[in-house]
């Protein structure tokens, strides 16, 4: 089923915009609503995007921008300001209905957007992705806040593999994975929880190595709680930026090459990719670190990190001291990491880095 075409605000709402049904009267329509002229930008069959070519000053529009990347494997124009998403217009011009699969991947990010959105006295939070060199983008990122407790919980998975039921699974479970964690409280109970659920959607004893699965990690905050909480399974990664200590990794991999150097031996290049555990089964580490000695938080998969560590030790932490904050913070890691990718001639995995700042105390 076909929507006709969406609204779609810098933060993430969305609406459904009805389409005339004569091209001219449709394109003064969108630019009404956009308020002025409108520009399009079609990427082939799967979408055209409407946006007013004046709104230079106006925020970036991450949905639209994140829709057109996971759609097209690249970046696309510098949208910005409300936008209107339609589908291709037809030989006589007129505008076609947004196809399905177009307004459920805009519907996806718009929701990853609000969730993302500040909160007056919340955390500031901010995530860069990239599809690397892969088909598809299988990492993906939730946040959630419980309103009835306040807790904040951030999620990154890493989808192992590279196919659409990898996709699927990766965006059903991280925002449920997230809501788990921001209700009880307790990250490595949420991952259990929602392994359980796996197991009860797909009928099955246990979780089989050729069922989906992810690699993942989950913080949780609260404020006036003094410490920051983590789980994780697999090799999703945790790092701490410090005010003064630079940065600290959090997490300790669920893979071989770990095992490896645990018994004081030397990984082969490829013994990482053999993870140990995941979200559907295996170990959960947890650990948990005082958030007042965290300038921010940095949870990300290994598309970002391997390529620095293995390449250029010492370029994570720099990359994360020297930005400006966690945008700038998100998006640097997933540049450098895919730069690096590029100079030294590798398939890129996809990358995913979410950042995360908290407020600080004021004093009295």
């Amino acid at each position: 089923m076909n929507t006709e075409a969406l609204y779609v605000e810098p933060g993430g709402h969305i609406e459904d915009f009805p389409l005339a049904d004569d091209a001219d009267r449709q394109h003064r329509a969108i630019a009404a609503e956009l308020d002025g002229p409108a520009s399009a930008w079609r990427l082939g069959r799967h979408l055209t995007v409407h946006a007013n070519p004046n709104a230079h000053q106006r925020p970036r529009n991450q949905v639209a921008l994140s829709t057109w990347h996971d759609l097209a494997g690249g970046p696309g124009p510098d949208l910005r300001g409300p936008v209107i998403v339609t589908g291709a217009p037809d030989g006589d011009g007129l505008l076609q209905p947004l196809p399905a699969a177009s307004a459920e991947l805009v519907a996806h990010w718009a929701s990853l957007q609000r969730a993302a959105s500040v909160v007056d006295g919340g955390p500031a939070v901010s995530a860069a992705q990239d599809i690397g060199t892969r088909d598809l983008q299988c990492d993906t990122y939730a946040v959630r806040r419980d309103n009835a407790s306040g807790r904040w919980a951030f999620v990154v998975l890493d989808g192992i593999g590279d196919e659409a039921d990898v996709q699927a699974h990766v965006r059903r479970w991280a925002p449920a994975l997230a809501r788990e964690a921001a209700l009880s409280g307790d990250p490595a109970d949420a991952i259990a929880q929602i392994r359980a659920q796996i197991l009860a959607r797909s009928g099955a004893r246990r979780w089989h190595p050729m069922d989906p699965g992810a690699v993942a990690v989950v913080a949780v905050y609260h404020h006036g709680d003094p410490a920051l909480r983590l789980a994780w399974s697999g090799d999703a990664r945790a790092y701490r930026l410090s005010h003064i200590a630079g940065l600290h990794q959090l997490t300790k991999d669920h893979n071989y090459a770990q095992e490896l150097l645990d018994a004081g031996r030397t990984p082969k290049e490829w013994d990482h990719n053999s993870v140990t555990a995941n979200l559907e089964e295996g170990e959960v580490g947890s650990a948990q670190v005082d958030v007042d000695l965290v300038a921010q938080l940095i949870l990300c998969s290994d598309g970002v990190y391997h390529p620095l560590e293995t390449h250029e030790p010492g370029l994570l932490e720099a990359a994360a001291e020297l930005a400006l904050d966690a945008k700038d913070t998100a998006g640097s890691l997933v540049a450098e990491a895919l730069a690096v990718g590029r100079c030294h001639d590798e398939s890129r995995d996809n990358a995913t880095a979410l950042v995360v700042t908290f407020p600080r105390p004021t004093a009295c």
